[in-house]
């Protein structure tokens, strides 16, 4: 491992690779990137590959709607197919008062220039004709959102940091930060290193990295499951969604289906770990929605988590009290489907310049306030 660096970023998951990507579009590849498992080891390799813009507030909707524009180029760049494709997403309304929670979405959504719209049982039908609409009384639908297959951009952002000369340091823990006068010295599990400037974007680790710097954080890792079904003849073009229960599920390329759903009960300490009332929940919803479904076989699950912040919004800023430190983190489940936008953010913050976007609503400070602007959507 190099002794020194310009900018250390601790953690290789979507945040820390395309914050270094739009770097060294810039031309700053003095870079080493600090991961304490395997490359993307933490949320980043346990998503389910949504890219929506259909969020609730001002703050998530101008970042996704300008990470989707990079997504449809990315491919090309990286020279990697990650199977990026826009069938869309359906929000699923069971009450009046849920259908209420779309419409204001929506208008929300339209105010920002987004082209989503309230659609009733019928069109419900028309857009996935293998579901049971009985029950439903509306829903919401925009087809610019997709989903993705997140692994390929992962290693294709690797291997062109690694082509750029970024060096990303696996199985190396940062166990201690220590300010000094030109910079940070950081303590690994595989050695010292001195970085002029440090990027926080351990994801569910954020927290205590950023304890390390004495500054708290008021975020925390929040224990989400996933399913994959065994391949099934393509019959799902947008991802489904209810608001009900945070369900959803998309059907990939290959035809598996992948879904998660809210767990009611407390999460376990351990982020990490599966539970077998997941496999009941899920199995229920999915069979109620698509009852011709009730004899597909689960291949796996898996559980990951979502790094929460009380807005559910995202925390892009400087550390304060430090120099030249930054974090960028608190996605809340929405981090990979923005993460060409907070690349971008951050690499601007780093390099000193004007932020591609306000940077006000995403301050670390903005908890100080009586009133923040939460995000309704959160869901999985």
């Amino acid at each position: 491992m190099k002794a020194s660096c310009s900018l250390a970023i601790v953690g290789s998951g979507v945040t820390g690779l395309s914050t270094a990507y739009s770097l060294c579009k810039r031309g700053l590849k003095d870079i080493v990137i600090l991961e304490k498992g395997h490359l993307s080891s933490g949320a980043s390799t346990r998503n389910g590959g949504g890219v929506r813009a259909q969020f609730t507030t001002q703050e998530n909707i101008i970042l996704a709607k300008w990470s989707i524009r990079r997504f449809r180029r990315m491919a090309s760049e990286l020279g990697v197919n990650f199977w990026f494709r826009q069938g869309g997403y359906l929000f699923l309304a069971e009450s009046d008062e849920e259908l209420s929670t779309l419409r204001k979405a929506v208008s929300i959504q339209n105010e920002n220039k987004l082209d989503s719209r309230i659609i009733d049982q019928s069109e419900i039908k028309s857009l996935v004709p293998e579901i049971e609409v009985e029950g439903l009384v509306g829903g919401s639908f925009r087809k610019g959102d997709a989903v993705l297959f997140p692994f390929p951009l992962l290693f294709g952002y690797a291997s062109f940091l690694r082509n750029q000369g970024v060096s990303i340091e696996t199985q190396c823990e940062a166990k201690k930060i220590k300010k000094v006068s030109a910079g940070y010295d950081i303590e690994t599990t595989r050695g010292s290193i001195h970085a002029s400037k440090l990027l926080n974007a351990a994801g569910g680790w954020s927290s205590e990295v950023s304890q390390m710097l004495g500054c708290p954080i008021p975020t925390r890792p929040v224990r989400h499951q996933i399913m994959a079904s065994t391949p099934l003849k393509p019959f799902l073009d947008p991802m489904v969604v209810t608001i009900r229960d945070g369900f959803y599920m998309s059907q990939a390329v290959r035809g598996e289906l992948i879904g998660g759903i809210t767990e009611p009960l407390p999460h376990p300490s351990d982020t990490s770990m599966n539970g077998s009332l997941f496999c009941r929940l899920i199995s229920k919803r999915i069979t109620g929605l698509f009852p011709r479904l009730s004899s597909v076989c689960m291949m796996r699950q898996w559980a990951g988590f979502y790094d929460m912040s009380p807005d559910a919004n995202p925390i892009l800023d400087i550390l304060p009290g430090t120099d030249n430190a930054y974090i960028a983190c608190g996605f809340s489940g929405h981090g990979f489907m923005i993460s060409p936008a907070v690349g971008e953010f951050m690499a601007c913050l780093i390099m000193d310049d004007k932020p591609c976007f306000p940077a006000g609503p995403y301050r670390l400070d903005r908890f100080q306030k009586e009133v923040v602007s939460k995000e309704a959507l959160v869901i999985g």
